[in-house]
């Protein structure tokens, strides 16, 4: 747990108890019942009175109400707790009976809240923080073929939030496919994540990152290659530098070589192959290894998703630029060159998803928190930024 001087912990106490009455008002539209239990226990008599089959047999005999170990084996503060209460129990060591125990408590979960659709947990923190949690749990079928779990936390401290969502489909074939979503923000750095491709975006400045990573999975013999992309684009989504390297992979994963491909203002447009003992090949003059990178590169039939495409494109695009203007020394191009669609779609999906779940959370700090974010990205769309044109170097060839 975060430590929190006395004023700012009281105010973090205030403000999870009023999410907590709040929440418990939502909840009870639901019809739902569940049960609650204390833990982060702070009582120095049971740590330092009492032994350890006391403290189990008070658990018992409140049917798991509280959470006591954290109580009897550190004496230490929990500082302001969110409930106190008093307990009964026995002193076995000193013959005693029936006595009671001024008890706090520093977390407060409530669990066991099952509809036919799906499974709720909270839990609420005195530092402030608060987690939410819905497992969906209905069977799906092709009428009903999605099923959405997803995880909440946010700290009434502070204006960030983070949810993990898991879309699982059940597909046209009657098998399960997955998708694993992730949407952030921490200061004014919002990040937008659908599978493996992850987008970061600084809201003050409106610059994005994009990363994503497909590790070699020696399970998979029909594909040996494992691919890292990054790239940076500016507010108006224009392609500023980027950088894919395709790792073919032997049978025990070591690399056997790399096909890259980097975009950049200083070193103009690139496409190389790397050898494993370190030897470097201009792709541009080998055609038979420009080949089999384009091999690589193409997502199959069967697996083409958003990932796979912003690859392609960029080292697409990138091929496409050297081809145009391999024999000048200066390369220019403009936002049609690198097509940034596929990332873009990937952000409206995150977004979309967003806002779908938004409308059933049970906690009005973090709709708060999630409203406040998207009227930022809305005020960022809605910024016009004047297109330029981006002029790179490519060295000249000895």
């Amino acid at each position: 747990m975060e430590t929190l001087d006395k004023e700012t912990q009281l105010v973090a106490v205030e403000k999870v108890l009023e999410e907590m009455r709040k929440a418990e008002e939502y909840v009870k539209g639901w019809n739902a019942t569940w049960w609650e239990q204390l833990q982060d226990a702070y009582c120095l008599s049971l740590h330092y009175e009492i032994g350890e089959m006391d403290v189990r047999e008070m658990e018992d005999r409140y049917r798991g109400r509280y959470r006591l170990p954290n109580a009897f084996y550190s004496g230490e503060s929990i500082g302001v707790p969110l409930v106190k209460e008093t307990l009964v129990g026995n002193n076995t060591l000193r013959g005693e009976r029936n006595k009671e125990f001024e008890c706090e408590f520093g977390r407060v979960d409530w669990y066991g809240m099952v509809s036919h659709n799906s499974k709720r947990v909270f839990s609420f923190h005195n530092d402030g923080e608060i987690y939410f949690s819905k497992e969906g749990i209905r069977r799906r079928t092709k009428k009903h073929p999605r099923r959405t779990s997803y995880e909440a936390t946010f700290n009434v401290l502070s204006d960030d939030f983070h949810l993990d969502i898991t879309l699982g489909e059940l597909t046209e074939y009657c098998t399960f496919q997955y998708h694993y979503i992730t949407i952030s923000l921490c200061g004014n750095i919002l990040t937008k994540k659908w599978n493996d491709i992850e987008v970061t975006e600084d809201l003050s400045t409106g610059m994005k990152s994009v990363k994503i990573e497909k590790k070699y999975d020696e399970r998979n013999c029909q594909n040996n290659a494992s691919i890292a992309f990054e790239a940076v684009l500016n507010p108006d989504n224009s392609l500023e530098m980027g950088a894919v390297a395709i790792s073919t992979h032997k049978a025990n994963g070591k690399v056997n070589g790399t096909y890259r491909f980097d975009v950049s203002r200083k070193k103009g447009i690139r496409a190389n192959f790397y050898s494993r003992k370190g030897i470097k090949v201009d792709l541009t003059t080998n055609p038979m290894l420009l080949e089999t990178a384009n091999g690589l590169l193409l997502p199959t039939p069967n697996h083409q998703d958003s990932s796979d495409i912003v690859v392609s494109n960029f080292a697409s695009s990138a091929q496409n630029a050297i081809a145009k203007n391999l024999s000048q020394r200066v390369i220019t191009f403009d936002s049609s060159d690198f097509h940034m669609e596929a990332i873009k779609e990937t952000e409206s999906l995150v977004i979309n998803m967003l806002k779908t779940i938004r409308g059933e959370l049970p906690l009005s700090g973090l709709v708060e928190r999630i409203d406040n974010c998207l009227e930022l990205i809305d005020r960022e769309n809605n910024l016009e930024t004047p297109e330029s044109v981006k002029t790179l170097k490519l060295k000249a060839k000895n």
